[in-house]
């Protein structure tokens, strides 16, 4: 553990209660103040007004979360989990399978889950309601209905996802709106021309509420977001 984790790690761990943000900085700046310089301003990463240490604080934050050290108590509240809450690692299996490779397919939706959770939705991947999957589905909260629904289509079946996606439309009328990511096509023009004649035909109703998305799209977005993921989250708290 680098001297900021411990630093973060420490200012959580002695307060016995999640803190925000605003009270982490003091601790750790008391602990560490050589690397807290005030002057480095605006952020150099983020172009916030806070100093850059404040960003590197949130960066540690995130280590450490990943380390299982700390948790998210609530909306901008961390707290230190204690030794014996640190899950054990889990023990190997026996001659156990090598895990299927990730398929583009796979990353889409893992990307779009963690765009959504960052936005603080509540995200599902291979959401069942009926007799469709969906790949994706946002909600605002847990106990209401889909707001935002995806799918994508890959492998030519634009049937089946402009299918589920006119479902979804009939039962929830997401707020949000419908979206086909679509991954064998790289050229836009050449999506159009695939998904017009459906969407003038059979699925004419929901033509006007489906946004498609190229995969690079999806690319960009989920690089912007999670390199800008602690600010995004301040934007949006309560």
């Amino acid at each position: 553990m680098g001297r900021l984790e411990q630093a973060v790690y420490d200012t959580l761990s002695s307060s016995g209660r999640a803190l925000p943000l605003n009270e982490i900085y003091p601790g750790v700046k008391e602990r560490l103040p050589d690397r807290c310089d005030d002057s480095i301003t605006p952020c150099p990463y983020c172009k916030a007004k806070h100093p850059k240490w404040k960003h590197d604080v949130n960066w540690a934050l995130q280590k450490l979360k990943h380390q299982s050290l700390v948790r998210r108590a609530r909306r901008g509240h961390w707290q230190a989990v204690k030794p014996e809450e640190t899950p054990e690692p889990p023990r190997p299996v026996p001659e156990a399978r090598p895990a299927r490779p990730e398929t583009p397919h796979d990353r889409l939706k893992s990307k779009i889950k963690e765009i959504g959770e960052v936005l603080g939705k509540k995200c599902h991947m291979e959401f069942r309601e009926g007799p469709y999957e969906y790949d994706v589905v946002w909600k605002e909260i847990e106990a209401l209905q889909p707001s935002h629904v995806f799918e994508v289509q890959d492998k030519g079946n634009v049937d089946s996802a402009l299918s589920k996606l006119q479902h979804a439309q009939h039962i929830w009328r997401p707020t949000g709106g419908l979206f086909i990511v679509v991954t064998e096509e790289k050229d836009r023009n050449k999506v159009d021309l695939l998904l017009k004649p459906h969407l003038q035909g059979t699925f004419h109703k929901i033509a006007g509420k489906i946004l498609v998305l190229m995969p690079e799209v999806v690319d960009q977005i989920h690089a912007t977001t999670m390199a800008h993921a602690e600010v995004i989250r301040r934007f949006i708290e309560d």
